[in-house]
């Protein structure tokens, strides 16, 4: 199990739902944190303000992880990061009625996908040359399990990161850089929570072997598993109350 003192990790995404809770146990385990978002902020603060108040060391970094200059110059900015957590996700029921296949397919891969790779690139880069990363990419349970028309756009961009999580694993490894997949199902956030009737809830968890959804500390601590471990390196950690079983 590796010392984490000390260490510094950067989660995209980090200001709601599964990307504060990882942030937060990140920091209780000793983890300087910086907390990635791109449009709310006073979220990330909320975030960042609850780990200081805790004893953690924490800031927050606005960036839109699907422009190349912008992630580039975060990762610079922020100098030395040890652990990257690419949780940055566009949430699939934010399609609005006007749009059309190809404008929402561009706006589901720039997000989920391409801030995933922009984002593994540039720490992959720097942290060769430290001889120790951590790389984890929040994936889903729907990159295995056939979508519904509707949410095909969301499950190819998450099956996409598997294919970063193991190019990164393989290359990585002489340099010490591990990298792994978390692939939660459903989880109760907040948003789903706003977001979901009692009727659509109970038909939801009929779906999941276990009945219940996870916890966002459930799957925080799958992160922190692969965070801590440095001998699992390429693998899918899956972690959905049995939705999906990995052979």
């Amino acid at each position: 199990m590796e010392q984490l003192q000390g260490k510094h990790a950067l989660v995209t995404g980090g200001s709601q739902g599964i990307g504060r809770v990882i942030a937060l146990q990140l920091a209780a385990a000793g983890i300087r944190v910086t907390v990635n978002c791109a449009n709310n902020p006073a979220n990330a603060g909320k975030v960042a303000a609850e780990i200081t108040a805790a004893g953690g060391s924490a800031d927050i970094y606005r960036c839109d992880v699907s422009d190349e200059a912008a992630v580039n110059r975060m990762f610079d900015d922020l100098g030395k990061v040890d652990i990257l957590v690419n949780n940055a996700r566009l949430d699939p029921w934010r399609r609005t009625a006007d749009m059309s296949e190809g404008e929402w397919w561009d706006m589901v891969m720039n997000i989920n996908l391409k801030g995933c790779f922009l984002c593994s690139m540039a720490f992959f880069e720097r942290a060769k040359n430290y001889g120790w990363g951590r790389l984890i990419n929040v994936s889903s349970v729907r990159s295995f399990r056939p979508a519904e028309m509707s949410m095909i756009a969301y499950g190819v961009s998450k099956l996409g990161m598997h294919g970063i999580t193991r190019a990164i694993a393989h290359n990585g490894a002489p340099f010490g850089i591990t990298a792994n997949t978390v692939s939660p199902g459903m989880v109760m956030t907040e948003n789903l929570t706003a977001r979901i009737s009692p009727e659509k809830y109970q038909e939801e968890c009929s779906a999941v072997p276990l009945g219940r959804p996870a916890s966002s500390e459930e799957i925080a601590d799958a992160v922190l598993f692969a965070v801590r471990n440095g001998y699992v390196t390429g693998e899918t950690i899956n972690i959905n109350g049995g939705m999906y079983y990995a052979p």
